[in-house]
């Protein structure tokens, strides 16, 4: 009888507890306080007190024992895993199927809607026939595009360029023209008909006074400032005006 069939005849005995027989081995525990029970639990048959025996190894109280905890810990590490142990069904392994599989359906529907997978062929001929294939039209195409491009530009810039650094200005600058002092013409009023141009500065006009005239009415007249009039003539502060003498007056605006 193994342990498990003691625990499960017996259940209050220790499953540890064996019994010693005469050829050294280890049998069935005798059911009361013996000095040929053991303790098992270890490995090594351990010699139990009588006292030790009929409060924990012969009673329920054995699976407090610290030996007893130790043994089982031990047994369970020794048994091989059950028969259907394998991989567990837990929710995320679950989860992780699930996308796998989608994952797959998805990568063969888009092989199969591109019409298969076209893996590329190497070429048959050697890598050197290839080459001498195409080195030619890329040299001659190199060749073609660098004349085309470079030759028929290159002597009209530098000719052009040469000229263009040797040649004379042959445009002489225009001199600037000498500015003339003309006198300033004659606006479109009637009252210039009764003015001349002073000789010695522009834009001076002289009035002969006539009978009845004062400075008020000549300034009046013509439309320009009385203070103007009494700058230009500044004898006119002190003296009246007689007719025929003649009065200085800036062009009039009426």
């Amino acid at each position: 009888m193994d342990h498990a069939s003691a625990a499960r005849d017996e259940p209050w005995i220790c499953p540890f507890l064996r019994a010693s027989t005469a050829d050294g081995t280890a049998g069935e525990p005798i059911h009361r306080p013996d000095e040929a029970n053991r303790c098992t639990a270890l490995g090594d048959a351990m010699p139990q007190s009588l006292r030790q025996q009929e409060y924990a190894c012969l009673a329920s109280a054995h699976v407090n024992c610290p030996r007893f905890v130790q043994g089982v810990e031990q047994v369970a590490e020794a048994a091989p895993p059950p028969a259907g142990a394998g991989l567990q069904l837990t929710p995320a392994v679950i989860a992780a199927l699930v996308v796998l599989a989608a994952s797959f359906a998805l990568s063969v529907g888009f092989v199969v809607a591109n019409g298969g997978m076209n893996l590329p062929v190497a070429p048959t001929g050697s890598p050197q026939a290839v080459v001498a294939s195409v080195a030619p039209s890329q040299e001659a195409s190199t060749a073609a595009t660098a004349s085309a491009s470079v030759e028929p530009s290159a002597e009209p810039t530098a000719t052009a360029s040469i000229d263009s650094a040797t040649a004379t200005p042959s445009i002489a600058p225009t001199p600037r023209p000498t500015p003339s002092e003309a006198p300033s013409p004659r606006p479109s009023s009637d009252r210039y008909a009764l003015l001349e141009p002073c000789p010695d500065a522009p834009d001076c006009w002289i009035y002969t006074v006539r009978g009845g005239d004062n400075l008020v009415s000549i300034a009046r007249y013509f439309g320009v400032p009385f203070d103007v009039v009494t700058e230009l003539n500044p004898w006119t502060k002190t003296t009246q005006l007689v007719a025929g003498q003649e009065l200085r007056l800036p062009p009039p605006t009426r």
